[in-house]
């Protein structure tokens, strides 16, 4: 159980780095729809390209949650932490839930990015747990004592 406690805390570090990167891909999404606008080159197609990186690997979050909440469970990580990962989990597939409805109901949509930093938040507070946790269990612990 050990290596996949180790395989499980470090999948964490990667899925907040993916996380990261993809809310850097949103703003690369905007900001590249943005300068096509200043050359009037924006159409539904051109458009969908500078959103493509951002949609697809969003996509590669809601798998890399799923593995997050499996590896949880086979790793037995305790009760507490199969929980947040299963939170993490359902606010991926929210994620995706408010991008779709989020295309024809705006107000949805503005829902979107600030889920984006609950799923954000809630990787890095699980994260930093599981390492903290791996941390405390390899330090010694101290010696009692000497009796007077």
């Amino acid at each position: 159980m050990t290596a996949l406690r180790t395989i499980f805390r470090y999948w964490l570090w990667l899925l907040l780095a993916l996380v990261v990167l993809q809310i850097a891909f949103a703003g690369f999404g905007a900001f590249d729809v943005v300068d096509k606008l200043g050359s009037g080159a924006v159409d539904e197609e051109s458009f969908e390209d500078s959103w493509g990186l951002h949609i697809g690997f969003g996509y590669l979050i809601l798998l890399g949650a799923l593995l997050a909440l499996i590896l949880a469970l086979v790793a037995r990580v305790g009760r507490r932490s199969v929980f947040h990962a299963l939170g993490i989990f359902g606010l991926v597939i929210v994620q995706v839930l408010l991008a779709w409805i989020g295309g024809t109901v705006p107000i949805v949509g503005a829902l979107h990015p600030i889920n984006a930093f609950l799923i954000l938040g809630a990787v890095g507070w699980l994260t930093m747990k599981q390492w903290k946790g791996a941390q405390m269990a390899a330090t010694p612990a101290a010696p009692p004592p000497p009796a007077a």
